[in-house]
């Protein structure tokens, strides 16, 4: 038997072959990028803009306004918010791993058992001997009276050694709390009871060292090289915080 094509049944096939080919067209074209997220970004010394993140190269970062216009800027004029934003945004599965601690009230403080229990010094006192051999220093009255006087359940040192071999400037400081305290306190303890000035809100970084889980503390004072919470395997409290001074000149 032969089978002929009608007339009706060769234009219903075009008409199909014609939308096929329109469907195949559709998707074909590129689609269309969503805007990017329009924010206000804050530089260190107060001033702020609104736009949008474009790109982070060559040490710059650029940021795109509402009008179209590109400003350009580096990591160091930024806030530490926009930094921990554009680290997020970049790498989204760090994105939990960074905090942020706006300063506790005095309502807050006066609830927080640990801050309450220690004193206050000026940890930059400590950054400036560089002769620590003698026991009768202000670092030998600091560790022998942790807890009577300061409040803490230990106190350690470790100092950078001079050329003769003797104990010269301070490279870290250990404090032990009574007990493990919760982040939140600990950060306000190490911004207001060593007396670190930073940036509004805080942002800790958790981090691994010594074999644990720490949290480290963004944008630390240049007298400072590094200020570590030590957390607890089983609670996530902080049991230590270890203050790390820069390498003599």
């Amino acid at each position: 038997m032969t089978y002929q094509r009608t007339p009706l049944m060769t234009g219903v096939f075009c008409i199909f072959l014609n939308a096929c080919a329109l469907r195949a067209g559709a998707q074909a074209q590129p689609q269309p990028t969503a805007p990017r997220p329009q924010r206000v970004w804050t530089s260190v010394n107060g001033n702020t803009v609104q736009a949008a993140f474009e790109r982070e190269e060559d040490g710059k970062i650029f940021l795109k306004r509402p009008d179209g216009s590109t400003v350009a800027t580096t990591r160091a004029k930024l806030s530490p918010n926009d930094l921990a934003w554009i680290d997020a945004a970049r790498n989204p599965a760090q994105a939990d791993k960074t905090l942020s601690f706006t300063k506790a009230t005095m309502p807050e403080t006066n609830r927080m058992e640990h801050y309450r229990k220690v004193r206050r010094l000026i940890i930059r006192t400590y950054a400036n001997l560089t002769d620590n051999d003698r026991d009768d220093k202000m670092l030998g009255f600091l560790e022998r009276d942790a807890l009577s006087i300061h409040g803490w359940g230990y106190i350690g040192s470790d100092c950078y050694l001079t050329p003769a071999g003797k104990k010269g400037k301070i490279k870290e400081l250990y404090f032990r709390p009574q007990e493990p305290v919760p982040l939140r306190e600990a950060v306000e303890m190490a911004r207001d009871k060593f007396t670190i000035v930073m940036p509004d809100p805080v942002l800790v970084k958790q981090v691994s060292y010594q074999g644990g889980q720490a949290w480290e503390l963004q944008n630390p004072p240049d007298y400072l090289a590094r200020v570590l919470l030590l957390a607890d395997e089983e609670t996530g409290n902080i049991k230590r915080f270890d203050i790390h001074f820069p390498r003599p000149k």
